[in-house]
């Protein structure tokens, strides 16, 4: 079968391949989209460098002064960091932003640039408290902005827009400029709530706070959090075997970090390891009975921790199968064949609930409706809030996607989000035995180089 045939069949059933249709946006037309000068005033503005300390400074000693300046420099920054992140988007080839996906993405940044540098001074903490409701906004309607940035990178690479590298490049600033923005927000939004919540006029803070969105986590309860979590899903598909057990080597870590992101990592790496473990080994024994392989257990998932004062490493082993070089060279790449890009985005399509008939997800002034779209794309986007009161329905729905509807871009988002914290991500494979994954975090308290600043 010819190529062009099988990218007809693909247009055929997955109709937001076609290109944007313009005459449904004034956003998306020649004209605006390269002559804009109010948007090229703010994004000749530099993006303020910042750490996670100084965001920390506004929270430590929590005053209504403080308060009220750390809205202001939300309402001054964020418009800054969304214009240029739309004059990269505006960089493109034209067929690339003209891309359904991509360009639900860029009118949702517009709409939200717009909003924000409209904004007026805040100076009371009513007007906070308003600005604070806008900014829970912007994060809802921004949760579909992660799911379209994923189909749209597979349909630019069935139709071979952009080159692998590009587009890894485009993917990895998007999303690290997306993890910024709401940690950003988040951060302030929580000071608001912890500022209300508290008795007298000023909030203390211990002297190691790094900021109210970020939570004290022990690392061998995450990691077995995680492995129950994906056990318990992958008991479900296999009633009959027993699970890899998971085995921790080390002293317990404990250290401040944002739990969604830190969840999602360890369970995508769990998530592969215990998968191919149960696959290897239901491979290896295929000789013998259901009777005979129930009583077989099989080799555990081995994590060893260590740490030194501003570094903590772990190393996930199992005993899967491994993957050959080849495979293992695009691993961490978002850029994928047409072929196997197409059969990402139509695992994509499988979703139940699945709809993408819907409005794009911008803040404007009228409600946004969203459509039918399943729970489990919604927390793909939620899974960078930093909230834990709910993180284990979202870390469940993530890691209990079916098997077969692999969408190939789990260990790219691990990587990006490791790279985000100035940590390292690697693996080391040996074909028909098993894989090393090796996770380098740094401990944030310690970190002073600026984290906030990938505008």
């Amino acid at each position: 079968m010819s190529k062009s045939i099988k990218f007809g069949e693909a247009a055929t059933k997955v109709a937001s391949l076609s290109p944007f249709q313009s005459h449904a946006s004034s956003l998306l037309n020649e004209q605006h989209f390269y002559q804009n000068s109010i948007l090229l005033g703010w994004s000749e503005r530099d993006a303020h460098p910042v750490t996670l300390r100084h965001l920390a400074n506004f929270g430590k000693k929590l005053t209504k002064e403080k308060l009220i300046s750390s809205a202001n420099f939300v309402r001054t920054e964020l418009p800054v960091r969304l214009s240029l992140k739309i004059r990269e988007l505006q960089s493109l080839d034209y067929s690339v932003i003209n891309n359904h996906h991509i360009n639900l993405v860029y009118q949702s940044y517009y709409h939200c640039f717009n909003a924000f540098r409209k904004m007026g001074r805040i100076e009371t903490l009513d007007e906070n408290d308003k600005f604070c409701d806008f900014l829970r906004k912007v994060l809802d309607d921004h949760l579909l902005v992660l799911p379209h940035l994923m189909m749209g990178a597979l349909e630019v690479s069935i139709l071979e827009k952009m080159r692998q590298e590009q587009l890894d490049d485009f993917m990895s600033s998007m999303l690290r400029s997306r993890i910024s923005r709401r940690v950003i927000i988040e951060q302030h939004t929580t000071l608001s709530e912890s500022f209300q919540n508290q008795d007298g006029d000023t909030l203390q803070r211990p002297p190691n706070y790094i900021g109210a969105a970020f939570q004290y986590l022990s690392a061998r309860q995450q990691l077995m959090t995680c492995k129950d979590i994906v056990s318990s899903y992958l008991q479900s598909l296999y009633p009959e075997l027993q699970m890899p057990e998971l085995i921790i080597y080390g002293e317990d870590v404990k250290f401040q970090f944002l739990t969604n992101h830190l969840n999602y990592i360890y369970a995508e790496i769990l998530r592969n390891s215990l998968k191919s473990t149960i696959q290897n080994f239901i491979h290896r024994h295929g000789n013998l009975s259901r009777d005979e392989v129930k009583k077989l257990k099989p080799p555990p998932i081995v994590v060893e921790i260590t740490q030194t004062k501003k570094n903590m490493t772990f190393k996930f082993s199992d005993q899967g199968g491994g993957m050959s070089s080849n495979k293992l060279k695009k691993v961490w790449s978002f850029g994928k064949s047409p072929i196997l890009a197409e059969e990402y985005l139509a695992n994509f399509h499988k979703m139940p609930g699945l709809n993408f008939n819907f409005s794009s997800p911008v803040v404007s002034e009228s409600a946004t409706d969203y459509g039918d779209l399943s729970e489990m794309i919604q927390n793909i986007g939620k899974m960078e809030s930093s909230g834990d009161h709910k993180q284990k329905s979202v870390l469940i729905s993530l890691v209990r996607r079916p098997l077969e509807f692999t969408l190939g871009i789990s260990m790219p988002m691990c990587k990006v989000y490791t790279d985000y914290w100035n940590g390292e991500l690697d693996m080391r494979s040996v074909e028909g035995y098993g894989t090393d994954v090796f996770l380098t975090l740094k401990k944030l308290g310690s970190v002073e180089r600026p984290q906030l600043d990938k505008a």
